[in-house]
C-alpha cells in the first residue's frame, strides 16, 4: 500500500538522534528546530490533506499507519473495553481505559482524536489514550464521531456531543465522580473538545470539569495568524483550508461556535482549560489567541508552549522530547481531575 515498508521506518526511527543529524534536514523556523526524529516523523505523518477528492481508503489507511509507527502500542498496566454509544444517527464505537491503582471513583476524561475531522480513530489512538489515563491518572473514554466530508458539520459536533452527554449520565456505569468528567482532544479533536465546552458551558448537569486542548483547531480564518503560512510540516496552509472546506460542508455557519469557538463573541463561563500549542506548527497562534481570550474573559486558563516540537507532538510518542510533552499534558490533566 505505501512505498516505504513499515519495518524500514521503525528501524529509521530507532537510529539515535546523533546519527540522524547527518542525514535528516532541519530547518531553523522562527529561532527553533526540531530534533531529527521529530523533523522525520513530521514528514512521514504530512497528510495529503490539499487533494482534491474525498479522502479514499488508501488515504485514511495512511493516517493510521502514519499514527501506528509513531506511537508504539502500550501493554499492560491500562485496561481497555468497548463501549457503544448511541449516536444521533446510530452507534458509536468508544473505548474505556482504566490504569492500575486509581482509587474508587476517579476522574474521567473524553478524548476526541483528531484526524482534520476526515482521518483517524479511535484504534490509532491507542496508545495516546493509554498514557493520558496512565499518566493523568483517570479513565479515559476515547470516542468515534462520524468523518468528514461524507458527514460535514454538525455531524462530528453532535456525535462528540452525545458521547460527552453519555459519559455524565452513565458515571455510575463507567465507575467514576460525575462532578470530575472533563473533554479534550488535539487538533481537530481540540477543535470539537472546545466547541462542546463552550455549548455546555451554562448547563449546570453537562458542564465539562476540565478542557484540555492540544494544538487544537479553534479558527477558520487561517490569515488571522502568522503561523499559519509560517510553519509547513507536518500541516500546511492549503492543506489545513482542504481539510477545513472538507469539515464545512453545506451548513456551518462561519459565526458559529459549534463550528469553530473563536466565532464566540463572549467567552465567559468556560470551563478550566489548559492549551498546549507547539512551537513550530501553523495552529500555535490561534491556540494561543484563544487562551489569551479566556484570560481576558475571567476563565481559569493555561497555555503552555512546547518550542521544538510540531503539530501532532501527542502521536509521535517514539520521540523522548514528544513524549516528554504528552506526559506534562496528561499531568495537567491530572492536576484538575484527579483526586
Amino acid at each position: 500500500m505505501f512505498k516505504v515498508p513499515e519495518s524500514a521506518v521503525r528501524a529509521a526511527l530507532s537510529v539515535p538522534n546523533s546519527l540522524l543529524q547527518f542525514v535528516i534536514p532541519r530547518p531553523v523556523q522562527d529561532g527553533q528546530q526540531m530534533t531529527p526524529r521529530l523533523q522525520l516523523l513530521s514528514t512521514i505523518a504530512k497528510p495529503d490533506l490539499a487533494a482534491k477528492s474525498p479522502p479514499s481508503k488508501t488515504h485514511r489507511a495512511r493516517g493510521e499507519w502514519a499514527i501506528r509507527v509513531a506511537t508504539p502500542m502500550r501493554s499492560g498496566g491500562v485496561r481497555t473495553t468497548e463501549r457503544t454509544i448511541d449516536g444521533p444517527a446510530g452507534p458509536l464505537v468508544a473505548r474505556l481505559y482504566e490504569p492500575e491503582g486509581l482509587p474508587e471513583k476517579p476522574g474521567l476524561i473524553v478524548l476526541v482524536h483528531g484526524g482534520g475531522w476526515h482521518l483517524l480513530s479511535v484504534d490509532a489512538y491507542n496508545g495516546v489514550a493509554a498514557l493520558l489515563a496512565d499518566h493523568g491518572r483517570v479513565k479515559v473514554l476515547s470516542v468515534e464521531y462520524r468523518l468528514a466530508p461524507e458527514h460535514p458539520f454538525p455531524a462530528p459536533f453532535e456525535d462528540v456531543l452525545a458521547s460527552y452527554r453519555f459519559a455524565v449520565d452513565n458515571a455510575a456505569a463507567l465507575g467514576v465522580d460525575p462532578r470530575r468528567i472533563g473533554i479534550g482532544g488535539d487538533s481537530a479533536g481540540g477543535n470539537l473538545s472546545a466547541s462542546v465546552a463552550f455549548h455546555l458551558r451554562h448547563d449546570e448537569r453537562y458542564r465539562p470539569a476540565f478542557v484540555a486542548l492540544l494544538y487544537p483547531a479553534v479558527d477558520w480564518d487561517l490569515d488571522r495568524y502568522p503561523s499559519s503560512r509560517l510553519f509547513t510540516a507536518p500541516l500546511d496552509y492549503d492543506g489545513v483550508a482542504r481539510a477545513i472546506d472538507f469539515y464545512r460542508g453545506s451548513k456551518a455557519d462561519n459565526d458559529d461556535p459549534r463550528f469553530f469557538v473563536a466565532a464566540a463573541t463572549d467567552l465567559s463561563g468556560m470551563p478550566p482549560t489548559y492549551i498546549a500549542t507547539a512551537g513550530m506548527d501553523m495552529l500555535r497562534d490561534q491556540g494561543e489567541a484563544l487562551g489569551q481570550r479566556l484570560v481576558n474573559a475571567g476563565v481559569d486558563a493555561t497555555v503552555r508552549r512546547f518550542d521544538n516540537l510540531p503539530h501532532g507532538f501527542a502521536t509521535m510518542l517514539v520521540d523522548a522530547d514528544a513524549h516528554a510533552a504528552a506526559v506534562e499534558c496528561a499531568h495537567a490533566i491530572r492536576e484538575h481531575l484527579s483526586s
